[in-house]
């Protein structure tokens, strides 16, 4: 057993130092609170980190960071640099004689692929967002709600492809019209020079700026207990005492840890959750065939494509380029990892021929796992996911890419770290005598 000796009781031990464990840490250090923040990795950052190839500094698959996210990061003190993509500039489609066909988003537009009347349903679609309330799509799919709208079948399936951007998630059966439609209101990103560790580093030197203790290779083994004396035992055999835990690994992971279980009824919203993941080939190249071809979405496959250099510093060579393609899966078909790749290189035979020619490095990642709980109708859209107070466990709480109604992807993990974190600050919930209220 490993002993930690004086070990203080803490006011609130964070499990997991990605984006959310980062940015809550902040808060919480900062309002006085002391902090301990666990991570079962030797690196901190979990899926935002960005690894160093041939000098070039690549993400785990495709990531773009919301604009949305800022005001949170600058709260915390992180600015990130970089640049906002410009939109695809090639679809696509699939042809009707069983090939492919590329068409530039200006032909789509501008051509005659589409039909007067099929442009005029793609740009209404699109010119009434901001319009649509939400509110009474939460429990509709995209593609019922889509199917109402759009007579159509090639421009909605251009709006399911530009549905994955900004989603990550094949699944227009299934996935929340009205948490789509919120997403794409918000749709300016930002790829960011240095990849997602400047995030990852910027985050990590402000927790420990404002007096956060970190410990990496804690692998946690239990939570037990509740407001005021909670027990983190780890899998080295030592334990901890704590005021408040703030979990942040995944849904199923965290209920595994409770001992406690979660009642039958909490524990069902955990269960629920779909994972949303995508094969990802990452690459470092030395320019390619087609350099002005920047940006690509598969419209009736799940395929993406973009080349992260042209709009982010990825790397001090500047001859070398960091690319990013991937295949958005469905949880709902499993596919061969193998398959997958071959495909993803027949997309790139498609639009960037004579590619493995200028390949440096190359990176498979067969089912990179994007967040932990795609945003269903069936369970309720946004409004549907758990929240960041576990009610039945004073003292627990939750945040990540699955918890809260704010957004999805990091958006959801910062809007549900800054909220856990502000519960913990003004003991919302719990009396001076340590007793819980439910809201």
């Amino acid at each position: 057993m490993t002993e930690h000796h004086n070990e203080p009781v803490w006011d609130v031990i964070i499990i997991g130092a990605g984006i959310a464990g980062l940015t809550a840490s902040i808060y919480l250090a900062r309002a006085g609170k002391t902090v301990l923040l666990l991570d079962k990795g030797v690196k901190l950052g979990g899926r935002a980190i960005s690894n160093e190839i041939e000098g070039a500094r690549v993400n785990l698959g495709a990531h773009a960071l919301s604009k949305a996210a800022l005001p949170i990061l600058h709260e915390v003190g992180v600015t990130p640099i970089g640049s906002v993509p410009k939109p695809p500039d090639t679809l696509v489609f699939e042809g009707t004689n069983g090939g492919n066909k590329t068409i530039s988003l200006a032909q789509l537009l501008l051509g005659s692929y589409l039909k007067w009347r099929e442009k005029c349903q793609l740009l209404r679609f699109y010119s009434s967002l901001r319009k649509v309330d939400t509110s009474v799509l939460h429990n509709v799919s995209l593609q019922t709600y889509l199917e109402t709208l759009v007579s159509s079948p090639r421009v909605r399936s251009v709006v399911f492809a530009l549905v994955r951007l900004s989603t990550y998630c094949d699944a227009p059966d299934q996935v929340s019209a009205g948490a789509v439609i919120e997403q794409l209101k918000q749709n300016q990103v930002l790829y960011i020079d240095g990849g997602w560790q400047f995030l990852v580093s910027r985050l990590t030197e402000q927790a420990q700026q404002a007096g956060v203790s970190i410990r990496t290779s804690s692998v946690v083994r239990e939570i037990a207990g509740s407001y005021p004396q909670m027990m983190v035992s780890l899998k080295d055999g030592s334990q901890l005492t704590t005021r408040h835990v703030l979990s942040t690994a995944g849904p199923l992971d965290t209920l595994a840890l409770l001992n406690p279980a979660l009642s039958p009824i909490e524990a069902k919203l955990y269960h629920k959750l779909t994972p949303v993941r995508a094969a990802c080939l990452d690459l470092v190249v030395s320019g390619m065939p087609q350099p002005k071809t920047k940006f690509v979405l598969g419209v009736n496959h799940p395929w993406y494509y973009s080349n992260h250099s042209a709009a982010a510093s990825l790397s001090e060579n500047p001859v070398y380029e960091v690319v990013h393609v991937m295949k958005y899966l469905s949880e709902s078909s499993k596919s061969d990892p193998r398959q997958d790749e071959d495909e993803l290189k027949g997309f790139l035979d498609l639009i960037q021929p004579g590619w493995r020619e200028h390949i440096i490095k190359q990176r498979f990642l067969p089912r990179m796992l994007v967040s932990h709980g795609s945003v269903t109708a069936e369970n309720g859209g946004l409004s549907g996911r758990p929240g960041s107070e576990i009610t039945g466990r004073p003292g627990l709480y939750v945040a990540g890419d699955w918890v809260g109604d704010e957004g999805m992807l990091i958006n959801a993990s910062l809007a549900s770290a800054k909220w856990a974190a502000q519960m913990i600050i003004e003991g919302r919930g719990i009396d001076k005598e340590g007793i819980h209220y439910g809201d």
